[in-house]
């Protein structure tokens, strides 16, 4: 043994193992409840018209029914002719003339246009069954007073009657935001309870193993790790060195490339588009962080056995470390463009919060997919050189296709399960609603960015170690 002793591999494996049940456990006390409910909104409504000023006896009710089981917030537009209304605005939710919740909101706080307007603590109701809405003004005269709007009913038991006059077949507008019952929640705990079982008795048969001198699977892998993470430094370690040699700012490139291509797209569609999404600037970051990684790591690791040609043809390694080499080099990029990201939110007002927590799997879902194509691609590259040209292709579709600097609200509901089935778009997703909104980003948007990575990573590895053999023949 080398100065420099292993670790026993029982000892090693407990870490491993110690690690990744640690860290589920703290993802579940992170979610905490959340993790068996999932959000919910009722569907948009098309706008026709205000009902005018809602002043002092004037009162404003619609029957209202909830998807939700639990009711967070309402989403109301309001106008308030962009004066300063010095009077308030009473909102109720009511069952059978019983008051369930309400809000009294200063009508200097109301912006002309959508606002959100959030009851003290989450309101319990039934799914499907009717409710009161009301909406009535305190202290308001004419010419001192706003107004609501509303447009064409989407449901049939929707009733609107304002200042004693009913507006049939029409209802507010008027966004129910809540909570329902998530049945992916118990399947996920589910699933990784089994996975830390089977990775419990797998440990359990490592050990057992090892005592009898058998030589497992996971330890080739060990072994594999040990052999040739000198090779895998000195990969990585070349391709960054190459990628800034005989540039002014050197490693600096990481950080200004994302942040100028922030910079444009954030004047591009905040002066010219004139984007209306809050903390756009953070909001663009984001996307841009992750879709760089993904698009650095598998276009570099598209072309890594064909660059190693003369490596590959003089020493035997196993081929995957080239494509994976690619995949460590982006996410040094990744990395320090992720200190540019946290860095631009504080500066934005947007501090750490728990959920920050799940940011790491975030990346490690990222990594994972990453791997999986580019394992895919680089077997594709070696025997046809026009993969570089369609995915070329494909790398523009999909900048359109992930909701970097657009947002998923643009997108009618019916059409969302189409960009949800992008595992890029689930991860940008993902991480701001932990950024931005200070939540649990949704059950439905982590069981999506286990299932997709693993099943990518699953393929690639198949598709590359059934072709790896042929490489010498193309390359």
């Amino acid at each position: 043994m080398n100065k420099k002793e292993k670790l026993p591999l029982w000892l090693k494996v407990l870490l491993i193992y110690v690690c990744i049940a640690g860290y589920c456990l703290v993802c579940f006390l992170v979610g905490g409840r959340d993790i068996y409910l999932k959000r919910v909104h009722t569907g948009d409504v098309n706008e026709i018209d205000n009902i005018g000023e809602i002043v002092d006896g004037d009162v404003v009710e619609q029957t209202l029914v909830s998807n939700a089981s639990e009711i967070l917030s309402l989403e109301l537009k309001v106008g308030t002719y962009d004066r300063v209304n010095d009077c308030d605005l009473d909102i109720s939710l009511l069952e059978n003339d019983k008051v369930l919740a309400s809000k009294t909101v200063d009508c200097k706080d109301l912006s002309n246009g959508d606002n959100t307007i959030t009851f003290d603590e989450p309101v319990n109701v039934d799914v499907n069954q009717p409710y009161t809405l009301r909406i009535t003004s305190h202290g308001a005269k004419s010419g001192n007073a706003v107004t609501v709007y509303y447009g064409v009913s989407n449901s049939e038991c929707t009733y609107l009657e304002a200042k004693n006059i009913e507006l049939k077949e029409r209802q507010l507008l008027c966004t129910v935001n809540g909570k329902v019952n998530e049945p992916l929640g118990l399947i996920l705990t589910i699933g990784v309870i089994a996975f830390l079982v089977i990775l419990g008795v797998y440990c359990i048969h490592l050990f057992v193993a090892e005592k009898k001198g058998k030589h497992t699977v996971g330890m080739a892998i060990m072994d594999a790790y040990h052999q040739y993470s000198f090779l895998m430094h000195q990969l990585v370690s070349r391709e960054f060195k190459v990628r800034y040699k005989r540039s002014a700012l050197g490693i600096l490139w990481s950080f200004v490339n994302p942040l100028l291509t922030m910079i444009v797209q954030f004047f591009v569609f905040t002066l010219v588009f004139k984007s209306a999404i809050p903390n756009y600037i953070v909001y663009l970051i984001i996307g841009i962080t992750f879709f760089n990684f993904y698009s650095e790591a598998t276009n570099g690791g598209s072309l890594s056995i064909i660059t190693n040609a003369s490596l590959i043809k003089k020493v035997y390694v196993p081929k995957y470390i080239y494509p994976l080499s690619q995949v460590f080099s982006a996410s040094i990029n990744f990395g320090i463009s992720l200190i540019l990201m946290f860095g631009v939110a504080l500066v934005n007002g947007l501090m750490p919060n728990i959920y920050f927590l799940l940011i790491p799997f975030a990346m490690l879902s990222i990594f994972i997919l990453n791997t999986g194509v580019a394992l895919l691609l680089a077997t594709g590259m070696t025997f046809f050189r026009d993969v570089q040209f369609i995915y070329n292709v494909f790398m523009t579709a999909l900048t359109y296709a992930t909701p970097m600097f657009w947002d998923m609200s643009m997108i009618p509901d019916k059409y969302n399960w189409i960009f949800k089935i992008n595992p890029l778009a689930d991860i940008i997703i993902f991480v701001r609603n932990i950024v931005l909104n200070n939540m649990y980003p949704g059950t439905d948007l982590v069981v999506l960015m286990i299932v997709f990575p693993i099943f990518f990573l699953m393929i690639g590895i198949h598709v590359f170690r059934k072709n790896q053999d042929k490489f010498i023949l193309y390359i």
